[in-house]
């Protein structure tokens, strides 16, 4: 049975709203397979431009049921 996992990294950093730096995490994709490692070879296949860059400590979750895309969050009162 095919798991689904996020991978992210808590390397780099964002500024708020006032300009002022803070540190973040950054979602790097997802990966599907039948284990972590299966699923984080996807990951890798799928979105292989990020291997040009330099992550280092990358974290995965298991996501549990499926995923959910195409949500629109528009600016409701």
């Amino acid at each position: 049975m095919a798991m689904n996992f996020l991978f992210f990294s808590k390397d780099g950093f964002t500024y708020d709203k006032s300009n002022k730096l803070t540190n973040n995490m950054q979602l790097l994709g997802s990966g599907i397979g039948k284990n972590l490692s299966e699923a984080f070879n996807d990951f890798k296949k799928n979105q292989s431009y990020l291997l040009t860059f330099d992550y280092e400590n990358v974290m995965a979750v298991k996501t549990v049921g499926k995923f959910i895309t195409n949500l629109k969050l528009k600016g409701e009162k």
